[in-house]
């Protein structure tokens, strides 16, 4: 484990987006009262180690996709044929549900987080399944916020193992493609489509992030 957090800063990340507006993800959405309460208690309990502003709702990352685009440029692209491999795998043994509930508070090096247990080695199959474009090993996890400045781990792991917070249950029958803004490090998620874990069927949201055409179900 590292010794210290890595101070985060809000910036545009041109180098990196390279004017492409959109980054896509596939995630699960938590976005309950109880686990927005979670969050928000975390965050005051962590108070200026964390940037502010945090607008990204609740979810637990399943895979990076990319950038959409009609043609890949580059490793970060995400096209409509890495979508539709992607819908292709999940329909082929997807789980009809799972069942997860959090954990204790934790940290990376970059962002504190609520952990989750339950039905984990599904969620690591779906991922398997998946253009997941990242390759650090999985961690399933609801983030609360990014450091803003550098802290010495030791002090961040006591400061989470005195937050006591009630165990919450979640079901979980869809997981969606969401996209946000690539300027933005903590911007909201914007629902692109919602894949039903039980009818393996596709329901779309608002396709417009996306430069392909899509049905409006599949």
């Amino acid at each position: 484990m590292a010794s210290h957090t890595t101070a985060c800063r809000a910036d545009n990340f041109v180098r990196w987006h390279l004017g492409r507006p959109f980054y896509a993800v596939w995630i699960v959405e938590a976005d309950t009262a109880e686990m927005r309460a979670h969050i928000s208690t975390m965050r005051r309990h962590l108070g200026d180690w964390l940037l502010p502003d945090y607008r990204r709702q609740p979810h637990i990352t399943l895979a990076v996709c990319g950038f959409p685009q009609t043609y890949a440029t580059d490793a970060h692209s995400y096209t409509e044929a890495d979508f539709h491999r992607d819908i292709a795998g999940l329909q082929t043994s997807s789980p009809a549900s799972l069942q997860l509930s959090t954990g204790a508070a934790d940290s990376f090096t970059t962002a504190a987080y609520l952990g989750l247990k339950g039905d984990i080695e599904p969620l690591h199959a779906m991922r398997a399944r998946l253009r997941a474009a990242e390759t650090q090993p999985y961690v399933p996890h609801i983030t609360a916020g990014f450091y803003r400045r550098r802290l010495p781990m030791n002090d961040v792991q006591q400061k989470l193992a005195a937050l006591a917070l009630p165990e919450i249950s979640l079901e979980i029958n869809t997981i969606t493609l969401a996209v946000y803004a690539s300027a933005e490090i903590a911007g909201g998620l914007f629902p692109v489509c919602r894949y039903h874990l039980h009818e393996n069927k596709l329901q779309m949201v608002k396709s417009g992030y996306l430069p392909w055409r899509m049905p409006a179900t599949a």
